[in-house]
């Protein structure tokens, strides 16, 4: 596995953070109208683990959007917690090469 900067964070090496994390949204549960429930993708949305992570990946993609010559040529973009809107205005290959 590759990190990017810290091997460790207070205290604590990456790889363990890592394997936490994986333990957390492997193992996450709830409970609804008398029976417990796995999340099999993502987990709840106001879990503070869960909108680091969302808020890690969503901003590497707009970062990578917003710095696109072509997001400056009339176009629009806009994010709300884990989720973005943008227009394109190039072909539907260039997007799905991004």
């Amino acid at each position: 596995m590759k990190f990017y900067h810290l091997p460790v964070v207070e205290n604590i090496h990456i790889t363990k953070i890592v394997r936490l994390t994986s333990l957390f949204l492997h193992n996450n549960r709830f409970y609804y109208d008398g029976k417990i429930y796995r999340f099999i993708k993502g987990g709840p949305s106001n879990s503070g683990l869960i909108e680091t992570l969302s808020n890690i990946y969503v901003n590497r993609m707009e970062k990578f959007l917003i710095d696109q010559s072509s997001m400056k040529q009339n176009e629009f973009y806009g994010r709300y917690h884990n989720q973005i809107f943008f227009t394109w205005n190039q072909s539907l290959d260039e997007l799905q090469q991004i």
